[in-house]
């Protein structure tokens, strides 16, 4: 039976890319590449999540070096985010970011390691339009 479900899923026009929006996967580009030239930034890596049941959405990381954490640079980072999801696209801009510190790094091999210094949603309120312009509009089809 289970040797049948890719046959189906052919058959039927049903993949893991039908969702894939290269709008949101190009927006994970340009946030680890804006964070990536902040001379705080150690790493940043970004995953785009898609498919029949994952939607679409971003998971962002970035790691910050530990003589560098405080309050306001993690806001500059996330602001990142939020800039770039909210110029990006018109569509919704699923994404959640998690910020950790060279000093406390994540390690595969140790799931104790690796306690974010500050994770969330990327939000876009519509109080972003006064800072950076209006969202790009839906294309006409």
């Amino acid at each position: 039976m289970l040797r049948l479900l890719p046959v189906l899923l052919l058959l039927t026009g049903c993949s893991i890319f039908e969702s894939f929006n290269p709008q949101i996967n190009a927006i994970g580009k340009q946030i680890v590449a804006d964070w990536k030239q902040r001379p705080d930034v150690a790493a940043a890596q970004f995953v785009y999540r898609h498919g029949l049941d994952a939607g679409d959405s971003l998971g962002l990381e970035v790691m910050l070096k530990a003589e560098s954490i405080t309050d306001p640079v993690v806001d500059e980072v996330v602001e990142i985010a939020r800039k770039d999801c909210w110029l990006g696209t018109w569509d919704s801009c699923s994404a959640t970011y998690t910020v950790y510190t060279t000093a406390d790094p994540p390690y595969a091999d140790k799931p104790e390691s690796g306690k974010p210094v500050r994770s969330g949603k990327v939000d876009l309120p519509p109080e972003l339009e006064t800072s950076y312009g209006p969202r790009p509009t839906r294309p006409s089809k």
